[in-house]
């Protein structure tokens, strides 16, 4: 790795202007843009010497502070230590009051960690920089073709990755990047999803809010030669891409509009004029791709399991070829029209003419997955894109500064729990294998930990959530009828284990949604809330006899307790309000008090005296006992136009919120707002991620949240061949 001259950028904090601070905020704010654009790249040399530009021109400033900050991490990310230390400590010693230093104190405690873990992100594999892989399991050898990377490594999504014809470009969603290594650039100015060529190339058809459109392309320049032209309006943005007919005249796709859905169609580009080609509403149908003689249009069906089908082009009956296939990802004819290529817990191939399965083992990591044929239909095509959609944790400190990701590669789920003395946090989600797992975080660095479960029961346990003393543990198991017996084991966060044998809490469990909306501790971890058969129960987590709260024609949803475990409530459906009412009742007993507009957006104060309750577009504070509001801020005045939580502090001085932001909606910040009312504080601004499921720590110091959203995972993209024969024939063994 090329060394980062470390010295440069600290004489320049030392001999800085403070009287150029004011004067030159404005440019030192490009400069930090620019700088966060570098990092997002990994070009961490490039982006250390854009914030040091920063710090230049406006020293003591808040930005400067941030682009200090904003060193350090860059050197971490290299594997520079030393340099990480260095500039944290620095940043620690110039502003010991900012609101910066509770994340930079914690950082320090990271690089310790990660100086004795030695474990750092590389940037790429040595197999990679071979430039070609033979894969153990097969024997096949797979060959790097191109690599995207700088200003042209924009594709963040590779889902709907599409080549052209002539293999010149690859289109993603709304982005031409050239193989060549020119500027990539906007197909068009509007909103366009879900892009694919036409065989000839001169055309691309899309998605754009409402309609499907095509725009006139030039196959040389894969730039726009003409006017877009809206095909047809209906719902039709996050669907598979549209698929031409070989001779360039029609599309088929799944129509979305107010009087159709499910169903295949097909589409005239030339007069508009639209033909049914399948009718088995409400089954979902998906994906239709014509065959490369045009007779035949393949689809994917959802039901009970999804299934692949076939049918005339020109209408006529369908035939199912395959059926029970579980997770459907992806399915493409090869290009002379004899085998389908589809993805199901692994790659796969079906002769149409013979019905020979083939299984193809998954391409090595560095190959990333398959996504197109090769114009001349010889090899099979790969991209590993250097971005990754991200479901991960991330920590905030309460008085500001930038949010860190504590999760590193893991994907997570659900709220987090903190330990009591808020050095530890468990969450809920996935390993590598595709488990369901709790993982144990340290706060002060260090890799994640998976609890390791001995639970000594029959059948594979499901495990959902840690009580919130963080000493039990909550795991289903699930019968073939699909009920489930729900179960508590006492666990060590400090030992990441069981400690103990589990104890059946509720045999024969029968719920409708998901095992985290109708579940909930009690705050003592003592019982468990559950919606059992559309009702509300509570089970002792001791092992004692449930209680059935509820026997009402309603259907109970979202059950929860008030933090001293002396209330619960709950939201009760009819089939008259789809919105549901807010019940909070007393566990001993007692008729349910209704709140209204409190519903899922709510929480409780500490002292379980109020609850904060989202109502007419305000954030009111509700007491139980009486029934008494009070407004502590409007939704418009903090830049929220809806709210998906409410987090009451520790304390019960603030309460923390997210939701749909005016302006950048998911992605807008966390908001705190005093619950005296007053001024509220804006948190992770600068954090494009989708964010929900907020926790504070025992402490009041951190607020954990869930986020969703593309990150850069490595340095660049890379395009992989492998001879379709050669697959064929190593396979077939």
């Amino acid at each position: 790795m090329k060394k980062i001259a470390i010295f440069p950028v600290l004489v320049i904090v030392l001999v800085i202007s403070v009287s150029a601070k004011t004067e030159t905020i404005p440019e030192a704010e490009q400069h930090f843009e620019k700088a966060n654009e570098l990092l997002k790249r990994m070009d961490y040399e490039a982006a250390i010497a854009e914030y040091g530009k920063v710090i230049n021109l406006s020293s003591g400033s808040k930005v400067a502070q941030d682009a200090q900050y904003w060193i350090g991490q860059s050197h971490l990310r290299a594997g520079q230590f030393d340099a990480a230390q260095a500039t944290f400590a620095k940043l620690i010693e110039q502003y010991p009051s900012s609101a910066i230093i509770p994340v930079t104190k914690l950082m320090v405690e990271r690089v310790e960690q990660a100086k004795k873990d030695d474990k750092i992100i590389r940037s790429m594999s040595d197999a990679a920089d071979k430039g070609f892989i033979i894969d153990s399991s097969t024997g096949v050898r797979y060959t790097k073709i191109a690599t995207i990377a700088g200003r042209n490594d924009v594709i963040e999504f590779t889902n709907s990755l599409n080549l052209s014809p002539n293999g010149k470009f690859l289109l993603s969603e709304n982005v031409v990047v050239s193989l060549d290594g020119n500027e990539p650039f906007n197909l068009e100015h509007l909103p366009a999803h879900r892009g694919s060529w036409s065989p000839n190339g001169t055309k691309i058809a899309f998605y754009s809010g409402d309609a499907i459109c095509i725009v006139p392309v030039a196959p040389e320049t894969g730039r726009p030669t003409g006017p877009v032209e809206k095909l047809l309006h209906g719902n039709y943005e996050f669907q598979t891409p549209v698929s031409w007919s070989p001779d360039g005249q029609k599309l088929a796709f799944t129509r979305r509009d107010k009087e159709h859905s499910g169903d295949i169609w097909i589409l005239s580009v030339t007069d508009g004029s639209l033909t049914q080609l399948t009718n088995d509403a409400p089954e979902w149908e998906f994906a239709p791709q014509w065959s490369p003689d045009g007779k035949t249009i393949i689809y994917g069906m959802r039901k009970d399991r999804r299934s692949l089908w076939l049918v005339p082009a020109e209408g006529g009956t369908p035939t199912n070829i395959l059926d029970s296939l579980g997770e459907l990802k992806s399915f493409f004819w090869s290009r002379d029209g004899q085998w389908i290529l589809y993805e199901s817990n692994g790659i796969h191939l079906l002769n149409i003419n013979s019905n020979q399965k083939l299984d193809i083992a998954a391409s090595p990591r560095e190959v990333g997955g398959f996504f197109s044929w090769s114009p001349d239909g010889k090899k099979m095509l790969f991209y590993r894109g250097s971005y990754g959609y991200r479901y991960g944790l991330k920590i905030v400190s309460s008085s500001g500064g930038p949010p860190l990701d504590i999760g590193k590669k893991i994907e997570s789920y659900g709220a987090a729990v903190w330990s009591p003395d808020s050095k530890k946090i468990a969450i809920q989600g996935g390993d590598q294998d595709g488990n369901v797992v709790i993982w144990i975080i340290p706060l002060s660095g260090g890799d994640p930990v998976p609890l390791e479960i001995d639970a000594s029961v029959v059948g594979k346990p499901f495990v959902f959530e840690v009580s919130p003393d963080g000493r039990k543990l909550a795991f289903v198991v699930k019968h073939d009828n699909g009920i489930h017996d729900l179960f508590v084991v006492p666990i060590s966060l400090e030992e990441a284990r069981t400690t103990g044998p589990a104890v059946k809490v509720f045999e024969g469990w029968q719920r409708r949604g998901g095992i985290n909306a109708e579940a909930s501790w009690s705050p003592d971890g003592s019982k468990l809330a559950i919606i059992h058969k559309n009702d509300l129960w509570m089970a002792p987590t001791d092992g004692g006899k449930p209680i059935q709260i509820t026997a009402t024609p309603e259907i109970e949803r979202y059950p929860g307790w008030s933090p001293d475990s002396k209330m619960v409530h709950y939201i009760g459906f009819s089939k008259q309000q789809r919105q549901g009412v807010f019940y909070v009742r007393p566990f001993s007993g007692g008729k349910p008090t209704r709140i209204l507009g409190a519903y899922r957006n709510s929480a409780w104060s500490p002292d379980s005296k109020n609850l904060a309750i989202i109502s007419e577009g305000s954030i009111l504070i509700v007491t139980t006992a009486n029934g008494k509001t009070r407004q502590v801020a409007e939704l418009k005045d903090i830049g929220l136009d809806q709210v998906f939580n409410l987090r009451w502090s520790p304390d019960g001085k603030t309460i923390a919120c997210v939701g749909n932001h005016i302006e950048k909606g998911h992605a807008g910040p966390i908001v705190l707002v005093p619950a005296a009312g007053g001024k509220s504080t804006i948190l992770v601004a600068d954090d494009d991620s989708w964010k929900y499921s907020l926790s504070w720590s025992p402490d009041g110091k951190w607020i954990t949240y869930d986020s969703q959203g593309s990150v850069k995972v490595r340095p660049e993209g890379t395009m992989w061949e492998a001879d379709f024969d050669e697959i064929l024939n190593k396979v077939s063994r």
